[in-house]
């Protein structure tokens, strides 16, 4: 993966086959830093589609109750079954 320092010190040549590589469309038709930022789209659009999804693609929420002794919070998670987590309470 290449940053924006590296394809600056690159000539055009160097960078088209890159472009080749990336299967950039219309490489050869770009000026040098419109070739340069191309790239780098091309390789973030590539990275991230080999990115991990979430476990099962759902956030968890979280809910919080405060009372004037103590403080109390819950974690309540979405799928097959429900459970519900409950941390200790922090007296103040």
């Amino acid at each position: 993966m290449y940053d924006i320092l590296q394809l600056n010190d690159m000539l055009v040549p160097e960078l088209l086959d890159i472009a080749e590589q990336l299967k950039i469309p219309n490489a050869k038709k770009l000026t040098k830093q419109d070739l340069v930022y191309k790239i780098l789209d091309s390789q973030v659009i590539a990275g991230s589609k080999g990115a991990k999804p979430a476990e099962d693609g759902k956030r968890k929420r979280i809910v919080k109750t405060t009372t004037s002794i103590s403080h109390e919070e819950a974690v309540v998670e979405s799928g097959d079954e429900e459970k519900t987590n409950i941390k200790k309470p922090i007296c103040l």
